[in-house]
């Protein structure tokens, strides 16, 4: 009888045996996945990071550009805005100067009336009426003397 149990005993622990011997076979399986798994993921990883860094280069490089844009637009909107006083600037100096020559030639023209040749226009017609009647009162003298 206690050779039997022993048997029994016996074959029950070779089943247990078995079974730990197939549980460590499949743990080894598991962890040769796991670790193959691991290498997967960093690979993963590492190609993520490959292709995700020239994202991000050009990320901020666009980023950057946009700025720039954005303050030569800024420096462009100055630089019209100056060039508009400076034309107005322009317009305006060019309205006094003509405003000038105008006056100028207005007193040009004042002076010019007011020349002696001017007067001797105006005044011819009075000095031949001037010289016609001394003429006369010289001849009504000569007759009185």
């Amino acid at each position: 009888e206690e050779i039997r149990k022993l048997n029994l005993e016996n074959e029950t622990l070779k089943v247990e045996l078995q079974l730990k011997g197939k549980k460590d076979e499949e743990i080894a399986h598991l962890k040769q996945q796991l670790e193959q798994y691991q290498i997967d993921n960093l690979q993963l990883n590492s190609a993520q990071a490959c292709y995700i860094f020239p994202f991000k280069t050009a990320f901020v490089e666009m980023e950057k550009l946009k700025k720039d844009i954005e303050s030569k637009d800024n420096e462009i909107q100055k630089i019209k805005q100056e060039i508009q006083v400076k034309q107005k600037q322009i317009i305006e100096q060019q309205k006094n100067k003509q405003m000038n020559e105008n006056k100028e030639e207005q007193k040009e023209n004042i002076i010019n009336d007011n020349s002696p040749s001017s007067i001797i226009n105006t005044s011819s017609t009075l000095d031949f009426e001037l010289l016609r009647s001394f003429k006369l009162l010289s001849t009504f003298n000569g007759h009185t003397n």
